[in-house]
């Protein structure tokens, strides 16, 4: 079910460190045609390999991109939340997807529908400009976190993923260790030894799907080590 976008949702997307520096006319432009959808609890918003279907937003909840890199192989590439932007890549290039888009948990995004997006860049071409901007900004993301794969040693980038990538509002992580063990680029026997480490030093708390932080200060610590 799709329904327009209120002003509370306008407010959350202005949040966005991306969306938050459009102009006001190239911002009110993107979602002048744009639609609030709910979808249920992992539900696909589009699947690898689709034909590219325009911008999305996270309003309410959390969209997991998730790619394939090898057959039975899953590869957890980025948890959005309320105000990302997604789905940059094939709006710009007109290519297909490269992840999957499902919701974890009941979710609602917001959808910028590909040929609105091709009026409103046509009216203000610097949205392609604005678009690319998006790109460059997670692509940044992905090799800043590629340079501490090669460079920190494992403890201290799971410190940091602890803290920062897979950080929920409670505190609560809710992923698998294989999926954790797959963005750090380790097995699953050796991030298994890591976070029965940090379990012993009272850091975190592991149950099935679910880490919760205990004592950030312990992970701070360990993410600061060069």
């Amino acid at each position: 079910m799709f329904s327009p976008v209120t002003v509370i949702d306008r407010a959350l997307l202005d949040t966005d460190r991306w969306f938050g520096t459009l102009t006001p006319e190239r911002g009110d432009a993107l979602i002048a045609e744009a639609r609030v959808r709910a979808i249920p609890a992992g539900g696909l918003i589009y699947a690898t390999g689709d034909a590219p279907n325009g911008l999305w937003a996270v309003i309410e909840g959390q969209v997991r991109l998730k790619g394939y890199p090898a057959a039975g192989a899953e590869f957890l590439a980025l948890i959005l939340r309320p105000g990302t932007w997604f789905g940059e890549v094939s709006t710009l290039d007109g290519g297909p997807r490269p992840h999957d888009a499902a919701a974890f948990g009941a979710v609602r995004v917001l959808h910028v529908p590909m040929a609105a997006f091709q009026r409103a860049a046509e009216r203000m071409p610097a949205l392609y400009h604005d678009v690319g901007r998006l790109v460059c900004q997670h692509q940044r993301i992905a090799l800043d976190f590629i340079a501490e794969t090669l460079s920190l040693p494992v403890g201290a980038r799971l410190a940091k993923l602890l803290l920062g990538r897979l950080d929920d509002e409670d505190g609560v992580l809710h992923v698998r260790q294989e999926e954790v063990a797959v963005m750090l680029g380790v097995s699953r026997q050796t991030l298994n030894r890591h976070l029965r480490s940090l379990a012993d030093q009272g850091a975190i708390r592991l149950a099935y799907a679910r880490i919760a932080i205990v004592d950030r200060a312990i992970l701070q610590r360990l993410a600061r080590v060069d």
